[in-house]
Formats: structure tokens, sequence, C-alpha cells
């Protein structure tokens, strides 16, 4: 087995681990994102790949946030890591990183990673989307991810979440089906401030059958459902998986399930969409780093 660098870059933390080809993991680790420079960033990045320098890599292959060219790793976009925007990484870092290094997409990586392992395997055409702070997606169409034009394909955070109301921040889907969207519908529903709230204390709520907690959860899913039925009259795909750390909860995705059945039923007749398969992403934490490693050894090594 040949062994890798996988590198997963968020907002937060650059989660990081060395890996087989067989997505066996050896180690792992993380470190916080800095958020000051272009230069800090490509600093942390060489120290991660010094600690295993020394382990006969392979390749580094990373996912990150923008829009990239995932042939050459330009970043035309980079997220809240604006300092990547405009800057061919692989190619910056060179001198120092001199064995292959790849980049793709965070969004499309999970989807690589559930379509090679996980819950889009044997499938033709289906959706990864991904609740987070914003709504990552992609495309997969004959059983291969679809990345667009200009590598754009999946950008699902800017569709509108109320077609009754102008195009804004507040009605796009990640305004209102984000996970911090979610959160400040149950803040403003308790009386709270977002700060006081998270994930965990929402679905301990909606688990225990509070009632504000419940209907606040009613209200999002009917907004992701929105979503879906969105991209489905577009697409007509065989199934969405839904990722994100709040995935793992099972209301979830019983409520998601139970309002499309329910939207489905109120359209019989009169709707050429068919009820699409949801389940929940079979991949967590790891799923972007198993999906940059499936990128570089299927879809550029290859």
């Amino acid at each position: 087995m040949s062994n890798y660098l996988t590198i997963d870059v968020g907002g937060t933390n650059i989660k990081y681990a060395l890996m087989t080809d067989e997505i066996v993991t050896v180690e792992k680790g993380e470190v916080p994102t800095p958020r000051d420079s272009l230069e800090h960033f490509q600093d942390v990045i060489y120290e991660i790949y010094q600690k295993y320098s020394d382990r006969d890599l392979q390749a580094v292959c990373m996912s990150a946030p923008g829009r990239i060219d995932a042939t050459t790793g330009y970043f035309y976009t980079s997220g809240a890591l604006g300092y990547v925007s405009g800057v061919n990484l692989p190619e910056s870092m060179k001198d120092r990183i001199t064995i292959p290094f790849s980049v793709e997409n965070d969004a499309k990586a999970a989807a690589l990673a559930e379509l090679w392992k996980g819950s889009m395997k044997g499938f033709e055409s289906g959706s990864v989307i991904t609740l987070g702070t914003g709504i990552g997606g992609s495309v997969i169409i004959g059983g291969k991810l679809i990345r667009g034009n200009t590598f754009a394909a999946g950008e699902f955070s800017g569709i509108s979440a109320d077609w009754g109301h102008p195009y804004g921040k507040g009605n796009t889907w990640a305004g209102v089906s984000s996970t911090n969207g979610l959160m400040e519908r149950y803040a403003t529903a308790t009386g709270r401030k977002v700060s006081d709230v998270n994930g965990h204390i929402f679905f301990d709520a909606v688990n225990a059958g509070d009632a504000t907690a419940v209907e606040v959860l009613e209200e999002y899913c009917d907004t992701v459902v929105c979503g879906i039925m969105s991209l489905q009259l577009i697409l007509d795909l065989q199934r969405y998986s839904i990722g994100g750390g709040i995935s793992k909860q099972p209301v979830l995705l019983e409520t998601i399930n139970r309002k499309l059945d329910e939207l489905f039923e109120s359209l019989k007749g009169r709707t050429p969409a068919s009820r699409p398969d949801v389940v929940a992403c079979e991949f967590g934490n790891d799923a972007n780093m198993i999906g940059a490693l499936y990128h570089y050894l299927y879809e550029l090594k290859a």
C-alpha cells in the first residue's frame, strides 16, 4: 500500500491524515487555519508536509473551499480564505513540496468520497448536499461528478429559498438552510443569543420533544425540501445524500423525507418531477480527505 498526505482546509481548522490508497488512516491531526496571509497558510501546509516527508509519500491531496480548477489547483475564489484567490497553490509551493500536489473543492471532494465507497456508490445520478455554514453541493450524472463550465457546478448556496421575495442573502438557500440559519431560527424562537445555542443543544431539545424546537425543525426542513425540489425539477436525480454534522441526527432525515412525501402528495398529477431517494452521507469528518485522495488517484493520476 502507498502513503498519501490528505489535507482538508476549513475556515476554522486544517485537518490532515496520512492515508493509504485503501483509505486506511495511519495517523491524523488538525491545526488552526491561518486567517492573516497566504504566506502563513503556505508555511502551515509545508509544516504538515514535512511531518510526513520521510514516510514515502506519493502525493499531497487537498480539499478546500472555493471555485477551484481541479486539474491545476488554481483558486478562482477561496471562500472565507480570500488570500488564496487568484493563486495556483501547487505551483506556488513547488519549490517546497516536490511531489504531486492536487486540490479539489471541498463539497466536490465529499461527493467523490460518497461516489467511491459511500452512499452514491452504484448510482448513475445524484447530488451530495452538505448542510454547514453554507450549502455545499455537487451534481453526479452518468456516475461522474459534474464540475461545470467554470468549475462552479454545485454552488447551491445562492439558490432562492423563497420565490416570492427578491434575491438576497436572507432568502438564499444558505441564508435559511445552513446550520447558521437553523441556529438563528432557534435562538429567535427561544429568545436567546445565537452564541448561546448550538446543534447539540437544539437536537437535544428536539429529541426530548420540546415543542418550540420541533416547530423550528419543521420550518427548517421545509426550506431544505424547497431547495431539493428546485434541483429535482432541473436535474431529475435518483438520490440526494445529506452531509454535514447535523446529518447524523436521524430526526433530521426523517423530517426531510416526511416533508418531501407531503410535497409530492400535494403536487400529485401536477409536477413532472419524480420523488428521489434522500439518505444521509456515509462518511463523516474524513469525507473531504477521502474524496481528495480519490480525485488524485482516479481523475488525475489515471
